[in-house]
Protein backbone atom coordinates (compact mmCIF):
# COMPACT_ATOMS: atom_id res chain seq x y z
CA UNK A 1 0.00 0.00 0.00
CA UNK A 2 1.43 3.38 -0.95
CA UNK A 3 1.30 6.60 1.08
CA UNK A 4 -1.64 8.03 -0.91
CA UNK A 5 -3.78 4.94 -0.23
CA UNK A 6 -2.88 5.06 3.47
CA UNK A 7 -3.82 8.75 3.65
CA UNK A 8 -7.11 8.09 1.85
CA UNK A 9 -7.99 5.34 4.35
CA UNK A 10 -7.15 7.65 7.28
CA UNK A 11 -9.36 10.38 5.81
CA UNK A 12 -12.21 7.89 5.29
CA UNK A 13 -11.89 6.65 8.88
CA UNK A 14 -11.83 10.20 10.26
CA UNK A 15 -14.91 11.07 8.20
CA UNK A 16 -16.77 8.01 9.51
CA UNK A 17 -15.89 8.97 13.10
CA UNK A 18 -17.10 12.54 12.52
CA UNK A 19 -20.38 11.28 11.05
CA UNK A 20 -20.86 8.92 13.99
CA UNK A 21 -20.21 11.73 16.48
CA UNK A 22 -22.68 13.99 14.69
CA UNK A 23 -25.37 11.27 15.01
CA UNK A 24 -25.13 11.36 18.83
CA UNK A 25 -27.24 13.77 20.84
CA UNK A 26 -28.79 14.14 24.29
CA UNK A 27 -32.28 15.09 25.44
CA UNK A 28 -33.60 15.68 28.93
CA UNK A 29 -36.56 13.41 29.68
CA UNK A 30 -38.36 16.46 31.09
CA UNK A 31 -38.10 18.15 27.66
CA UNK A 32 -40.10 15.36 26.02
CA UNK A 33 -43.86 15.83 26.27
CA UNK A 34 -45.80 12.67 27.06
CA UNK A 35 -49.39 12.16 25.92
CA UNK A 36 -52.33 11.99 28.35
CA UNK A 37 -51.31 8.43 29.35
CA UNK A 38 -47.69 9.38 30.10
CA UNK A 39 -46.38 7.81 26.88
CA UNK A 40 -43.63 9.17 24.61
CA UNK A 41 -42.79 7.66 21.21
CA UNK A 42 -39.47 8.23 19.43
CA UNK A 43 -39.27 6.93 15.87
CA UNK A 44 -36.28 7.11 13.56
CA UNK A 45 -36.05 7.09 9.80
CA UNK A 46 -33.43 4.35 9.54
CA UNK A 47 -30.38 6.56 10.05
CA UNK A 48 -29.70 4.84 13.41
CA UNK A 49 -28.72 7.86 15.50
CA UNK A 50 -27.50 7.50 19.07
CA UNK A 51 -29.73 9.19 21.63
CA UNK A 52 -28.88 9.81 25.26
CA UNK A 53 -31.81 10.47 27.63
CA UNK A 54 -30.78 12.54 30.66
CA UNK A 55 -32.92 12.05 33.78
CA UNK A 56 -32.76 11.74 37.56
CA UNK A 57 -35.45 9.04 37.42
CA UNK A 58 -34.72 5.37 37.84
CA UNK A 59 -35.55 2.94 35.08
CA UNK A 60 -38.05 0.39 36.40
CA UNK A 61 -38.91 -1.75 33.40
CA UNK A 62 -37.95 -2.37 29.80
CA UNK A 63 -39.19 -4.64 27.06
CA UNK A 64 -40.82 -4.93 23.66
CA UNK A 65 -44.35 -3.58 23.31
CA UNK A 66 -47.36 -5.75 22.56
CA UNK A 67 -50.12 -4.41 20.31
CA UNK A 68 -51.10 -1.01 21.68
CA UNK A 69 -52.14 2.36 20.25
CA UNK A 70 -51.06 5.42 22.20
CA UNK A 71 -53.37 8.32 23.03
CA UNK A 72 -51.67 10.11 20.12
CA UNK A 73 -52.77 7.35 17.71
CA UNK A 74 -49.37 5.66 17.23
CA UNK A 75 -49.25 1.85 17.02
CA UNK A 76 -46.26 0.80 19.13
CA UNK A 77 -46.34 -2.98 18.64
CA UNK A 78 -42.76 -4.25 18.34
CA UNK A 79 -41.16 -1.04 19.61
CA UNK A 80 -38.80 -1.25 22.56
CA UNK A 81 -39.87 0.60 25.70
CA UNK A 82 -38.66 1.85 29.06
CA UNK A 83 -40.80 2.72 32.08
CA UNK A 84 -39.42 5.30 34.50
CA UNK A 85 -40.26 5.61 38.20
CA UNK A 86 -42.70 8.50 37.59
CA UNK A 87 -44.75 6.26 35.27
CA UNK A 88 -43.48 7.77 32.01
CA UNK A 89 -43.26 5.11 29.31
CA UNK A 90 -40.81 5.80 26.49
CA UNK A 91 -41.27 3.77 23.29
CA UNK A 92 -38.52 3.80 20.66
CA UNK A 93 -37.63 2.19 17.34
CA UNK A 94 -35.51 -0.99 17.60
CA UNK A 95 -32.80 0.51 15.34
CA UNK A 96 -32.32 3.51 17.61
CA UNK A 97 -29.32 3.30 19.93
CA UNK A 98 -30.56 4.81 23.19
CA UNK A 99 -29.06 5.14 26.66
CA UNK A 100 -29.93 6.78 29.99
CA UNK A 101 -27.60 9.22 31.68
CA UNK A 102 -28.03 10.35 35.28
CA UNK A 103 -26.63 13.84 35.90
CA UNK A 104 -23.90 14.11 38.54
CA UNK A 105 -24.34 16.45 41.44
Amino acid sequence: MNQTETNDQNIDAAGAEARAASDQFSLNLTDLLPDANGEIVILNEGDDPCLNIVTDLRLLESGIADAHVTDGGIEVKGLQYWVFEDGTKLYYSPGLSISVDHPIG
